[in-house]
């Protein structure tokens, strides 16, 4: 499928061989033919693209420059081709997510479903593990979206889309701390702490609470994933640290409660969805991004309400 124009195509084929005469023979054409159509094309552009040697031709800068574009809509084209072909039979792909645990739970499985409806030859695999696997993930390209929390601004990914996640304590239901509006420093000194393992801890926003002298209480416990951490609060062991999206199931059914903490005491945890830069997406992927964003500002607006809730 030609989706370029014949002075480019000829242009592409002339670099490749390297010769204009045997790039006209390639492609079944008269080089004196070939020959007017380059010379044509660089009236268009307005600059040489390249340079005659003795033993043939190479690309200037400028031809450079045109011959990356036109590579890269090769390769584009072909995804065009490729999508368009498949609508025939249902489109078809697999959608690699790299996902911290605590989107594995709902959150996913729900966009998931949504998109189904609309793209059910669509499948998915899925990995779970700390920030550091899952965006070491996305920048090895083997997934096609991450969602990972206080993911750095340095990585070499884009951000589609970004929400913030509020901290607070979680405990068991009858626990005294579940009374309280807000949870301040000194509130949960008084109480057996469970702290994220050292893995975890590294690649997470929770670390600047936990360094140094700053350690808020007594840790009896160190957890390394997030069921763990909410199986050993939920025994009564101690109390933990955990943003709200990762409690609101267990919340939900009774069987921990979360509170909030005080003003000052640390900032929200930033939820990202990341792609990797400069890739073409085919339909099915710009809709489940889309569908994903939506799950998390319908979320975002829960947060609020549960805020609200807290303060009355």
């Amino acid at each position: 499928m030609a989706l370029l124009k014949t002075s480019l195509i000829q242009f592409d084929a002339a670099i490749r061989h390297g010769s204009i005469r045997k790039a006209a023979e390639s492609l079944n054409v008269a080089s004196s033919a070939m020959n007017r159509q380059l010379l044509q094309l660089e009236q268009e552009i307005g600059a040489e693209l390249f340079e005659r040697l003795p033993r043939g031709i190479r690309p200037t800068a400028a031809g450079g420059v045109l011959l990356s574009y036109i590579r890269r809509w090769n390769r584009e084209a072909v995804l065009v081709k490729q999508e368009i072909g498949s609508l025939s039979g249902g489109v078809r792909g697999t959608i690699r997510i790299a996902a911290a645990e605590t989107f594995t739970e709902d959150l996913l499985p729900n966009a998931m479903m949504r998109l189904q409806a609309t793209f059910p030859h669509v499948n998915y695999t899925l990995i779970s593990g700390d920030n550091q696997r899952i965006t070491n993930e996305l920048l090895a390209k083997e997934a096609d979206l991450v969602l990972a929390y206080d993911v750095s601004d340095h990585v070499r990914a884009e951000r589609v889309h970004s929400v913030t996640d509020p901290i607070g304590i979680i405990t068991a239901p009858d626990h005294p701390l579940s009374r309280k509006d807000v949870v301040t420093r000194a509130d949960i000194a008084e109480w057996a702490l469970i702290a994220p393992g050292d893995d975890w801890l590294r690649h997470s926003g929770l670390k600047h609470i936990f360094e140094g002298e700053q350690a808020p209480g007594r840790i009896v416990a160190r957890a390394e994933r997030p069921g763990i951490l909410k199986a050993l609060v939920r025994s009564g062991l101690g109390i933990a640290f955990l943003s709200l999206l990762g409690v609101e199931k267990e919340v939900s059914e009774g069987k921990l409660a979360w509170t909030p903490l005080a003003s000052g005491i640390m900032e929200p945890a930033r939820i990202s969805l990341l792609v990797p830069r400069g890739r073409v997406q085919p339909v099915y992927m710009m809709e489940f991004i889309e569908i994903v964003k939506g799950e998390l500002g319908e979320y975002t607006r829960a947060n609020r309400q549960s805020f609200r809730m807290s303060q009355t």
